[in-house]
């Protein structure tokens, strides 16, 4: 049964909410450069004694500082219960005001500190300050050389814009508040594309950022769910692939973006980190993400989904889990819907709606579709659907870094040839032909020899007697 939105944020306010920092200080407990940096940077404080003879902070805020930075994170919290406002200006006026970038780590470090807390969060946003002036003045600092403050000024705008609410706001407020997170979500876009050492602390971020719906979009919109199914991809620490899946299933809560993420590798990415984690937490959120992306689409949406998941194997996955016993029953709920779900979609799952998710996750495989003459005679014609969409697919793979994809769709491309009449004229016309004759020089056996045979069945009428001679030759 699914979960109602307000159980499912209930649970999630209970991660991202109520002071509870659990995932940020699991992340913590990673080597990483970005929290390496931050344990050094906690041990350099700093003085604010130049920036008052400077007259860079007012008296009121040298004041607040001084007694501030000398009490520890708790002692911090208190005060800005106290005062919230004179926190926000303090951090408002030092931030804009500095120029060293040891100082500046230093004090974003000491303001990300204490933002882990909810209500701390909920205390500074609800000056005006916080929602205009605070937040800006973090977005300017996106444009610095230093990496480290970039990012923790990127978290503190996630932790404070998850939360801000438009009431109240004039309308020039309002838009110069959507500017600056645009500009939140281009540097943060590309910060997870480019800056691996710092990814902790940009998903830390983007995790509380994800909350509202809106957000979602926006970050979905820009692309940015790209980088993220990359970055799953390569071999990262459990608690970073949790973080980044995460950010996933918050994603999947928007039934607009469900809809689109199909047509994403995010699955097969999803499938391959499930197969290969033994961590219960990666685990947990996977299924999670797993069974929104089937109750909250549409049926024929839901079904694309459930080829994807039994093609990437998931589905042994969960038949071991299935035999284990597990304490989150909110793990075993998500684990024994799938299961069923799956097993269910498995009996209806024809031999072309498999291939047809197969070619479109652009990763192949040698399994026994591919070499069956009934599968072809039955099903080549369904490759001219959507304007050849299956060949153009096709076509494509063969410029994939992929070698064992690369050698099948040559594979398929002579087959499709061989099946269907018309064939020969079809592929030279979508560039297939010349894109496989850039193969045939390969220096990787298996390529070269389904390149040469899809050639030979483009070229020749003959192609089980040409086939066979290949076959002996490279005997």
């Amino acid at each position: 049964m699914a979960k109602s939105a307000d159980v499912v944020f209930k649970a999630l306010d209970a991660v991202l909410d109520a002071g509870d920092t659990q995932i940020e200080r699991a992340a913590s407990s990673g080597v990483n450069k970005f929290t390496m940096e931050a344990q050094d940077i906690r041990l350099r404080p700093i003085t604010l004694q130049d920036l008052y003879r400077g007259n860079l902070i007012s008296d009121d805020a040298y004041g607040y500082g001084e007694k501030f930075l000398a009490v520890d994170v708790d002692g911090r919290k208190k005060f800005i219960g106290k005062d919230p406002k004179a926190c926000v200006d303090f951090f408002s006026a030092v931030i804009e005001n500095i120029k060293s970038d040891t100082s500046l780590q230093f004090i974003l470090t000491v303001l990300s500190d204490v933002t882990e807390d909810y209500e701390v969060v909920c205390l500074l946003v609800s000056v005006p300050n916080a929602r205009t002036q605070l937040c800006h003045i973090l977005v300017n600092l996106f444009y610095r050389n230093d990496i480290y403050s970039k990012v923790q000024a990127s978290v503190i705008f996630a932790r404070l814009s998850a939360y801000l609410k438009e009431e109240g706001l004039s309308a020039a407020q309002v838009k110069e508040y959507k500017e600056d997170m645009l500009k939140y979500l281009s540097s943060t876009i590309s910060y997870l594309g480019s800056q691996p050492d710092y990814l902790d602390g940009i998903t830390i971020g983007l995790m509380t950022f994800l909350r509202t719906d809106a957000h979602r979009e926006a970050f979905f919109n820009n692309n940015g769910i790209k980088p993220i199914v990359t970055n799953l991809d390569r071999r990262l620490t459990f608690q970073l692939q949790y973080q980044l899946i995460f950010c996933v299933w918050m994603l999947t809560f928007n039934e607009t973006i469900i809809d689109k993420l199909k047509d994403e590798p995010v699955v097969l990415a999803l499938c391959d980190v499930l197969r290969a984690t033994s961590r219960e937490k990666v685990k947990r959120v996977i299924l999670a993400a797993f069974r929104n992306m089937l109750e909250k689409s549409t049926k024929s949406v839901a079904d694309q989904f459930a080829g994807q998941m039994i093609h990437f194997k998931s589905l042994p996955v969960l038949t071991v889990m299935m035999k284990q016993t597990w304490q989150d029953a909110d793990l075993q709920s998500d684990l024994e819907f799938l299961s069923e779900r799956l097993n269910n979609s498995l009996q209806d799952l024809s031999s072309y709606d498999e291939y047809l998710t197969e070619v479109k996750s652009l990763r192949l495989e040698w399994s026994p579709v591919h070499s069956s003459d009934k599968f072809w005679r039955e099903n080549v014609m369904k490759l001219n659907d959507n304007d050849h969409e299956v060949l153009k697919l096709l076509v494509e793979i063969l410029r994939s870094q992929n070698l064992v994809s690369v050698a099948v769709a040559a594979h398929d491309l002579g087959e499709y040839v061989r099946f269907y009449p018309r064939g020969k004229i079809t592929v030279e016309q979508l560039g297939g032909k010349e894109q496989v004759m850039t193969l045939v020089n390969s220096t990787i056996p298996e390529v070269r020899m389904q390149a040469l045979l899809a050639i030979q069945k483009m070229m020749v009428q003959n192609w089980e007697y040409l086939g066979k001679q290949l076959e002996t030759g490279k005997a």
